[in-house]
């Protein structure tokens, strides 16, 4: 791998992450994100979730002007078993570097420099309506008239998909090439959005998506605030981390319910190591709290109570999951009336010292590797 590429391959993560870590915008390993620069893209590999890319794993490098000549090629051809299997080569004949891509990477060839595949709660409650096309209609009638916004109709993930694509936007290519960002629709699928500015993408990404989640009277900010603390963190160097919210019955029953200053400080090794020293509760600022958290204990919070909802932090959203689960043990420590005893500062000392431990915290983040 070039220098060069360590920016796309910066920025490539930025959105991954963005937008991965979002359980309103993406679920499981589902959805997709790619860079290009030039004929070259950088996509999502298959089988890995978009919060799991990272500098050296999760993606792969293609040829896009190979992908181009291929959905070019195929675009009015009826799409059989042979020509999917045509579409499976030319996938693996483009690959630079890197794993087997996505499926639906032929969806993102014509598109813009930043692209991303997601699977929207609210947009997809509509995309599954039977009248979606007249609810996107109404929702989007200036961007339509524009040609920044397109319906596409239902199609199996892959060349079938990405040449149902093709066919939709030809007539308006050129005007898509010109705009700031475009957006497709896709029926009983997701949303797939493009610009060739990164940060006008993820504004443009919340846009649409909120405008599908006050149609339906939803709210989800509890999810949002997931991106606002892993912003928070990767403005400290902390740039390989996500967020997530836990929405564990039991865990959130209790935070509601107890004296918070209770569970601050660590009970033995587990929380220790998955949880950390302190849970950081956040009383007024997000940015001002985190930033003392991180300059006291040299290190970033792994468990933040925000506005009684919890969020744990880790390089994806299993290594979180995991931490979950700690701390819903370490609640439960806090069931009965008895005094506890906690971890002392030594043995904490001795603990985050010892290379055992070390170890283990070193494979628990690096486990991909």
């Amino acid at each position: 791998m070039v220098e060069k590429d360590s920016k796309f391959i910066n920025e490539f993560i930025e959105i991954s992450k963005y937008f991965g870590q979002r359980f309103d915008l993406i679920q499981a390993s589902g959805g997709n994100s790619s860079v290009k620069d030039k004929n070259r893209m950088f996509i999502k590999s298959s089988g890995y979730s978009m919060a799991e890319v990272g500098n050296t794993n999760g993606f792969s490098i293609l040829r896009n002007d190979e992908l181009i000549k291929f959905l070019f090629k195929t675009k009015d051809k009826k799409i059989t078993e042979k020509v999917e299997q045509e579409s499976f080569r030319a996938l693996k004949k483009s690959i630079i570097n890197g794993n087997a891509p996505s499926i639906e990477t032929f969806t993102h060839s014509l598109l813009k420099k930043y692209t991303i595949h997601i699977h929207p709660v609210a947009c997809n409650v509509v995309s599954v309506d039977k009248n979606s096309r007249s609810i996107f209609k109404n929702l989007f009638s200036h961007e339509i008239e524009e040609e920044n916004i397109f319906y596409i109709k239902y199609k199996t993930p892959g060349i079938a998909l990405a040449t149902e694509i093709i066919r939709t936007i030809l007539p308006s290519l050129n005007k898509i090439k010109t705009s700031e960002y475009s957006a497709l629709f896709l029926e009983n699928h997701g949303l797939i959005c493009s610009s060739d500015n990164k940060d006008k993408l993820i504004n443009y990404v919340e846009r649409i998506v909120s405008k599908f989640e006050k149609y339906l009277g939803l709210n989800f900010a509890k999810y949002k605030l997931t991106t606002k603390i892993s912003q928070v963190l990767w403005s400290h160097g902390y740039d390989d981390l996500v967020s997530y919210y836990s929405e564990d019955s039991i865990i959130n029953h209790h935070i509601k319910n107890m004296n918070l200053a209770k569970i601050e400080t660590p009970m033995n090794p587990d929380q220790l190591l998955y949880c950390g020293e302190s849970v950081l509760v956040i009383k007024k600022s997000l940015k001002l709290e985190m930033g003392h958290y991180i300059k006291k204990y040299k290190t970033y919070p792994r468990v933040t109570i925000y506005r009684k909802s919890v969020y744990f932090v880790a390089q994806n959203i299993l290594k979180a999951r995991e931490s979950e689960d700690v701390f819903k043990s370490h609640i439960y420590f806090h069931s009965t009336s008895s005094t506890k005893r906690k971890l002392s500062s030594a043995n904490i000392k001795k603990l985050e010292s010892y290379n055992p431990q070390k170890n283990r915290l070193r494979f628990w983040f690096d486990y991909l590797k």
